[in-house]
């Protein structure tokens, strides 16, 4: 539990879906190693996880696949899953659209790179206010030319969110404790980050900068991150004006990034769950200098490591993601189990 416990659940065992948003990470690493200190290297190196060819429809499917299987294990809980037709056809809905809507496959990015984000095709898409989500989900690394960028991280795509636009919606937890009330009902937001893998980087100095050696990997494995991924409730005797990140406002500094709490019951991972690797290819890895983030993807380090994935079986993967969706719904919903 998220700074919250499931006792405030008690109201009521219906509840409605509001948001099922599922962030896939298209870039991770692009850290450049430590020059400072007596013995490091004068230059610096840097390797670089990237997925830009992501496929929308079978992101789509997975995507409604973890909607149906929500659906399910909450009704597993005890809980009483209102119709989505219901909630789409409130007074208070298409308000949260259009305070918070942004458009579906939207690209984005967070503390660690890129981020896909995609909605079940059937609800429309919106974003928590940042100040209830933490550093995290603000797009600080930007490792793919054109993905997101300019002025407030803006994504590339129409419709799409940015940095600025996240930060103004301070109205979006009254107008969810509104629909709240209306529907008699504790609102569920599902929130998954699937993690791409992971790079390492390294100088060695020999006598001179002219003989370091630079070496980097990437390995490639799909997962859920922690903290982040989260299954959010706000009831409708919640605070209007919101809650904030545990830690406060100090937290979302530095290399901190606590859990999101963007309801007044959340639920959320404490340690990274784990998927498969041998449904992706690589390939890269050769050294590039400097400018490679000029030519499309890199972090700007003196040279730099870029290797970029591709999902080989789509079936695989599928049953992959959703298979760790469905693991961390059961024991995400067993705290808070009607």
């Amino acid at each position: 539990m998220t700074d919250s416990k499931p006792a405030g659940l008690a109201a009521t065992n219906r509840v409605a879906i509001t948001s099922v948003m599922v962030s896939f990470q298209a870039s991770t690493g692009g850290d450049a190693t430590n020059t400072s200190g007596m013995f490091a290297a004068k230059t610096d190196a840097s390797s670089t996880l990237v997925m830009p060819d992501m496929d929308p429809t079978l992101l789509g499917e997975i995507v409604d696949d973890i909607y149906k299987q929500l659906q399910v294990d909450l009704q597993a809980s005890g809980f009483e899953v209102l119709p989505e037709s219901t909630v789409l056809a409130s007074a208070g809905f298409p308000k949260i659209i259009s305070n918070a809507g942004i458009a579906n496959y939207s690209k984005f990015g967070n503390m660690e790179g890129d981020v896909m984000l995609v909605s079940p095709g059937s609800l429309h898409p919106y974003l928590p206010y940042s100040v209830e989500t933490g550093k995290f989900a603000s797009p600080s690394k930007n490792l793919i030319k054109g993905w997101f960028g300019g002025m407030g991280g803006k994504s590339s795509t129409e419709g799409g969110p940015s940095s600025t636009s996240v930060a103004k919606t301070w109205d979006l937890p009254g107008l969810e404790v509104a629909l709240a009330k209306e529907l008699n009902a504790n609102l569920v937001k599902a929130t998954y980050v699937v993690t791409l893998g992971s790079t390492k980087a390294a100088v060695d100095r020999f006598s001179s900068t002219s003989h370091n050696t630079y070496t980097g990997s990437a390995f490639v494995q799909v997962g859920l991150r922690p903290d982040q991924t989260r299954i959010a409730f706000r009831t409708p005797a919640a605070n209007p004006k919101g809650e904030s990140a545990p830690g406060g406002y100090k937290a979302n500094f530095g290399n901190n990034s606590p859990p999101a709490k963007d309801g007044d019951v959340v639920v959320s991972l404490t340690a990274p769950l784990l998927g498969g690797t041998d449904f992706f290819a690589l390939a890269g890895g050769e050294k590039k200098g400097g400018m490679a983030k000029m030519l499309g993807v890199g972090s700007g380090a003196d040279a730099q490591f870029v290797y970029t994935a591709s999902i080989s079986d789509a079936a695989a993967y599928r049953e992959e993601v959703v298979g760790m969706a469905k693991v961390a719904q059961r024991d995400m919903l067993g705290l808070v189990k009607q």
